[in-house]
């Protein structure tokens, strides 16, 4: 009897200090992890969609392997994405404040021919989560 019980303590503690390892100590911090997971799968899926502009472009048309890398697209260089959220929010020199969601929107018009997205729309959250994303990503 007293080894089970010692193999219980011993079973526990082992999935305790995984849990922690992983950052996992309860049931609703997994969920929460599984669901930004999600999110920014979703994200990733929007990023590479079509359905965003009226012209069948995608961010990745421009922002190529995901975004991942710098490169020239004809005489204009694009910036890799990565970090990009630390570029914002930014000031040019007439004093213009512009946010990462404000870039967003300003490609989507521009380049795909979308409308803008409201500050509070879901796809909007997910194009500026996955662009975060690539930065945790690369921290790791």
């Amino acid at each position: 009897m007293r080894r089970a019980k010692w193999i219980l303590m011993v079973s526990l503690l082992a999935v305790l200090l995984a849990g922690i390892t992983l950052g996992i100590t309860t049931p609703s911090q997994y969920e929460a992890r599984v669901s930004l997971r999600q999110a920014e799968y979703d994200g990733d899926r929007l990023f590479h969609s079509p359905t965003l502009g009226k012209n069948a472009l995608t961010c990745d048309t421009c922002h190529v392997d995901g975004g991942r890398f710098s490169h020239r697209l004809g005489s204009h260089r694009l910036p890799s994405l990565l970090f990009a959220q630390q570029a914002f929010p930014k000031v040019d020199s007439t004093g213009e404040v512009t946010t990462l969601e404000q870039q967003i929107n300003q490609c989507l018009v521009r380049y795909m021919r979308a409308r803008p997205l409201a500050p509070n729309n879901r796809k909007l959250g997910l194009l500026d989560l996955y662009i975060r994303h690539l930065s945790r990503f690369h921290e790791r």
